[in-house]
This record gives C-alpha cells, sequence and structure tokens, in this order.
C-alpha cells in the first residue's frame, strides 16, 4: 500500500473517530442538559420551601411620598386601643390611606408576625388558599417573610407566587406594615370567594396554633362596591351587625368583597377569646370626594381584643312595590331575558340585592306549571312560570313574597294551589290568602338570625276583610314573635294621597301590635306615616310593571330598613326609582331631590322627621 493511500486512510478514521467523539458529545451533552433541567426545575420549586432563596414582589405603589404623605395626614386622628389588639379589619382601597396610616399608627409594636388574609380578587392559581413565601419590596424597605409559619402552613395549603405578584389585597398594605411594625415578619394569604368552610376552619384553626400574644391577623377586606353612598351605607349596617355579634351563618350574605377572608379572622378571634370588636373608622368613597350618588366603595376599620361579642344585631329588609312578570313584561323576558328588567338596578355583580337578610314584593299574580293561563281568560289575567321565579331568588336574592292581592286567583282555584305549591318546592317564603280572606295562609313566621319575624299579608280590593280577625291575627302573632310586619294590598289605584280607610286600619294594626306596615296596589306611590315610632308605608308603587301611560306609574318607591334586635329601632332608607319600559334604575340628584320633595307632600310626619325624608334616610 502507498503512502498516498495509508495517509488517505488515515484521514478517513482521523474524521470517523472525531466525528464519533462529536456525537458522543452531542448526546451526553442533550442528557446533561435535560437533567440539569431537572435539577433547575427542583431548585426553582425549592425555593418556595428554601430559606436561602426568596422570590421578591413590590409594593402596589413604590414612591414614598405616597405613603409618607398618608401619615402626615393621619395625624390627629390616630385611634387608641382600650386593650391589646390580636386581630383587625383593615380596607386595600387607597383612597383612603390616611385612615389606613391612622390605624396602624395606633398599634403597639409587638408583633413578630402580622397574618395578612385578603381575597383572591383574580380567582388565580389552582388552590382555593394560598401562600406566599417572597419577600416585599417598600418603600420603607424590605419586608420579610415568617417562612417557619409559611413552611408550616405549607403542609396544608399551598405555596403560588403568581397571583401576589397583582394581588392589590396584599400589595397595598404591605408598606404600611413596614413602617409601623419594622421588626414584624409577614405571612400573606389570599382566598378565593367561594372557599368552602371546611378549609376555612382549618386555616382558622392552624392559625390559632400561633403565639397569639406576638401575632397580629388582619383581613384586607373592602366593603359594599357599586352602589350609591346611601345603599352602601344600608348594607354596611346589615355587615357591622353580623361582624360585631359573630354571626358566622350570615357573613356569606354580606356585600363584601371577600367574605371568606372575615369569616377566618373571626373564626380565629372566637378561638382565642378575642371577640370584642371597635370600629374605628367607617368612610365611603362617595362621601369623601362628594358625589354620593355615584358608585362608592365604603370601608370598615375594626380592632379586636380580649372579650366578648356584642349582643346587638342589625336586621336588614329591602322591600319592594307590585312585581308582574307577564303581559308586556313576558314578552321583554322572553326576547331579552330576565337578567334584562334588573340591568340598570342590580349593577356589577348584583350586589345591589345583596346585604339584605329578607328580599320581598307583592307577587302581583299566580306561579303556575310553565306559566300557564288557565280558563276563564279574564282581561287582567297575570300567571309566571317557576322558573322565573327560581331565578329571582337564585340571582336577586328574592326570598319572601305577599301574595295576598287581587291577582292571586287569577288562574283560579287550580292556580291558586300551584302558587302555593310552587313556592314551597321553590323553599320561598311567602304570606297572604286571596282577597279579602284571612286564613292560615295570611301569615308566616321567618328566622332571621336570632329574631322570629311574623310576615302578614292582607287584601282589601274588591271586599274589605274582616278587621276583628286581622286585628286578632297580628295580636297573636305579636305574642310569639319579635317583630311583626304587615303587608296589606289597598288603596285608591293612581292617588298619591292616602285616605282616611287605610290611615284608621295602619293605626289599629300598630296597636295591636304590628312594629311595621307595607302597602301597595295603587299603582303610584303613596306618602308615609309615623305612629307611635313604628313606621307605614301607605304604597311602594310598581315595581316591575307594564304601565307606562303615565310617569306616575313608573316612579317607585324601594324600602331598605335595618332593624337593630337589640334596642329595637329602625333606620329607614328611601330609595326612589325610575322605571323605564319596566327596567327600574335608581334616582339620583335633582331628581331624586324633587321626588322626595312630593313625597314629603303626600306624607304626613312630625317636622323632626322631614329634613330626614329630604335625606333619604330617617331614623327612628
Amino acid at each position: 500500500m502507498s503512502d498516498k493511500s495509508k495517509k488517505t486512510i488515515f484521514i478517513i478514521l482521523l474524521v470517523l473517530l472525531i466525528s464519533q467523539v462529536g456525537l458522543i458529545y452531542i448526546y451526553l451533552k442533550k442528557e446533561n442538559t435535560n437533567l440539569l433541567s431537572s435539577i433547575q426545575e427542583i431548585s426553582i420549586l425549592k425555593q418556595s420551601s428554601s430559606a436561602t432563596t426568596l422570590d421578591t414582589h413590590r409594593s402596589y405603589h413604590i414612591k414614598l411620598d405616597v405613603y409618607q404623605g398618608a401619615y402626615q395626614a393621619a395625624q390627629g386622628q390616630i385611634p387608641t386601643p382600650a386593650n391589646k389588639i390580636y386581630g383587625g379589619i383593615i380596607p386595600h382601597h387607597l383612597m383612603v390611606k390616611e385612615k389606613i396610616a391612622a390605624y396602624f399608627s395606633g398599634l403597639e409594636d409587638v408583633y413578630d408576625t402580622v397574618i395578612l388574609i385578603g381575597p383572591n380578587h383574580y380567582q388565580a392559581g389552582n388552590k382555593d388558599i394560598l401562600l406566599s413565601r417572597a419577600k416585599w419590596n417598600t418603600p420603607y424597605g424590605e419586608l420579610l417573610p415568617d417562612t417557619n409559619t409559611i413552611d408550616q402552613f405549607n403542609n396544608y395549603f399551598n405555596i403560588d407566587e403568581n397571583p401576589f405578584a397583582r394581588e392589590h389585597s396584599i400589595s397595598g398594605l404591605v408598606p404600611f406594615i413596614k413602617k409601623s411594625l419594622p421588626q414584624a415578619k409577614i405571612v400573606p394569604i389570599i382566598i378565593k370567594y367561594q372557599t368552602p368552610l371546611e378549609e376555612l376552619n382549618q386555616l382558622a384553626g392552624l392559625l390559632s396554633t400561633m403565639d397569639k400574644e406576638k401575632t397580629l391577623v388582619l383581613a384586607s377586606v373592602d366593603f359594599s362596591h357599586f352602589q350609591t353612598s346611601l345603599v352602601s351605607d344600608f348594607h354596611d349596617q346589615q355587615s357591622r351587625g353580623v361582624i360585631e355579634s359573630f354571626d358566622f351563618d350570615r357573613i356569606h350574605d354580606l356585600e363584601i368583597d371577600s367574605p371568606a377572608s372575615i369569616y377566618t379572622l373571626l373564626k380565629y378571634l372566637e378561638t382565642i377569646n378575642s371577640q370584642q370588636s371597635q370600629l374605628v373608622f367607617h368612610t365611603n368613597s362617595g362621601d369623601l370626594i362628594g358625589m354620593p350618588d355615584e358608585p362608592t366603595t365604603s370601608h370598615q376599620l375594626y380592632y379586636f381584643s380580649k372579650g366578648k361579642p356584642s349582643q346587638e344585631n342589625i336586621i336588614n329588609f329591602l322591600f319592594f312595590g307590585d312585581l308582574m312578570l307577564d303581559r308586556n313584561v313576558g314578552t321583554k323576558i322572553k326576547e331579552y331575558g330576565l337578567a334584562h328588567l334588573f340591568a340598570n338596578l342590580a349593577t356589577e355583580e348584583k350586589r345591589f340585592f345583596m346585604g339584605s337578610d329578607i328580599v320581598a314584593a307583592n307577587l302581583e299574580g299566580a306561579v303556575t306549571k310553565d306559566g300557564q293561563h288557565y280558563l276563564p281568560i279574564v282581561p287582567y289575567d297575570f300567571s309566571f312560570n317557576p322558573k322565573l321565579i327560581k331565578t329571582l331568588n337564585k340571582d336577586y336574592y328574592f326570598n319572601f313574597f305577599t301574595t295576598a292581592n287581587n291577582h292571586v286567583t287569577d288562574q283560579g282555584h287550580a292556580g291558586l294551589a300551584e302558587t302555593y305549591k310552587n313556592l314551597a318546592d321553590l323553599d320561598i317564603a311567602f304570606a297572604g290568602c286571596p282577597d279579602s280572606e284571612i286564613a292560615e295562609c295570611s301569615q308566616r313566621d321567618i328566622q332571621v338570625a336570632d329574631q322570629k319575624v311574623a310576615m302578614i299579608g292582607l287584601s282589601m280590593v274588591y271586599n274589605m276583610f274582616d278587621v276583628d280577625e286581622a286585628l286578632s291575627i297580628i295580636k297573636n302573632a305579636d305574642t310569639k314573635n319579635d317583630l311583626v310586619i304587615v303587608n296589606v294590598h289597598w288603596g285608591v289605584e293612581y292617588e298619591h294621597n292616602f285616605n282616611s280607610i287605610q290611615q284608621n286600619l295602619a293605626h289599629q294594626f300598630i296597636d295591636a301590635g304590628a312594629d311595621m306596615i307595607i302597602g301597595h296596589h295603587p299603582h303610584v306611590v303613596q306618602g308615609m306615616e309615623i305612629y307611635k315610632d313604628k313606621p307605614i308605608f301607605y304604597s311602594l308603587g310598581n315595581f316591575i310593571f307594564d304601565q307606562y301611560f303615565s310617569p306616575d306609574t313608573q316612579e317607585e318607591m324601594g324600602v331598605g330598613v335595618s332593624y337593630n334586635t337589640s334596642d329595637k329601632t329602625y333606620t329607614l332608607y328611601l330609595l326612589p326609582m325610575t322605571s323605564i319600559a319596566s327596567q327600574p334604575q335608581l334616582m339620583t340628584d335633582e331628581i331624586k331631590q324633587n321626588f322626595l320633595q312630593k313625597y314629603l307632600d303626600w306624607s304626613e310626619v312630625e317636622e323632626a322627621y322631614q329634613n330626614q325624608i329630604l335625606n333619604a334616610k330617617i331614623s327612628l
């Protein structure tokens, strides 16, 4: 073999060897890369449970002057807690940052750990309760996590940093914690809206294992949303009563952005016997900017210390007039859906109808199978599909209807029987027999919180009921209930002024033991009266109806009633509405003021109540 051939073979072998080594290198590099990726993934996962490496989040505002200005404005309004504080409720709406600064300034710097519980606004992450193990970059320096506690809680709940990056219920408050409690570390927790009670109870139980003397547990919660200041205040009354009395059964009915956070906080405070509440501030964004009829956010700031809960509770009622879902209204429902009728009143998230224990209206018709009409057909003949009533209950919280009126028998005896059965099957309370009749169907007793409420329904359109029998049922109800409310169908249609027959009966009802009277039937609003410190609303007018022929029939009144069960006082909220083609909406500004002046003219009240009527809020 020539030297040239040997050289050629050598080069070929060398190339093959190099190629093989290269392939082996590429293979090993790929394997090493895969292995390295696995190691990196494990390392990243371990960051959340490693004391050496922490993620970093930043506060909602990073500029120092935002918070410094809040602390300067807080001077002169810093609260003085009577005792040591173990928990609290604080808003994350930074419009009231000076109140938040004052709240934190009132706390002693004696806590090792602040557990901050807030809503998971974006429902992010794949678990109901999430923890963060990150540091927080604030204008006052880094706020460090209490990793020991977080790691302990992580055995039950998940660490997930991504949702915390934009969760303002946490990021908005961390600077205040760092400024006012500089030595404390944080345990941030966010909770989804529909988190099951068993998980909330488990979390509260874990909180109770902490050193309560060195731990401050705060619920970061804003209260009423998207409502006028008046409606917001009505909702906040119920929230205050439920929170201060630790009424756990009603927390999830409150109109707040995180019932789950409040529930968890109060359950924890119950376990450590720290249920004495101190309402530090109650504010509303609409009042602060001078726009009370625009959508607002309200705030209630609480301290909790050692002691028992309040024995005072608040029951909220929301009353409306005539509700009719047939004829032209039925046509609109078929074309646009039931939600179309409530679109301008319910507002975002249907919050207008929240925050009440009883939401009631006069059901102006029968509830039959598929809304059928039965012979004989009469000129004014109303019937509703049970599915519509179910939606009213599920989506808009209607849980009581007056069935004492002149239309409940529009479908005859069969339709009446179906009405009672369908409402009962839907677990919706009702009271009222056909027009002029008084029987067992005239009364329904309802348990609300710790109170027994008798709802009585009477009707006197075509014929007068037996007055002595009516007084007897009221007297008997008064002996067995804490509160008696008479709903009565009466008066002359389209007349704004109530008559002497209505007034005489109303006075007799109250003398017999009634605490409140809610009237309807005239299809227009009639005035009110206060007799022996008890309110009488002679007619709330229409609510959902199709009487488009007159502006007066499309002016309506809703009434919110906050009843204090301890001192038996009322706060009444007048809610004037305008209905446009069966779509009610709240009156605002000048339109509302003009209507309230007319309402005062139709009413008979003492001078002390007249300005209160014009302000749409009456205290009794």
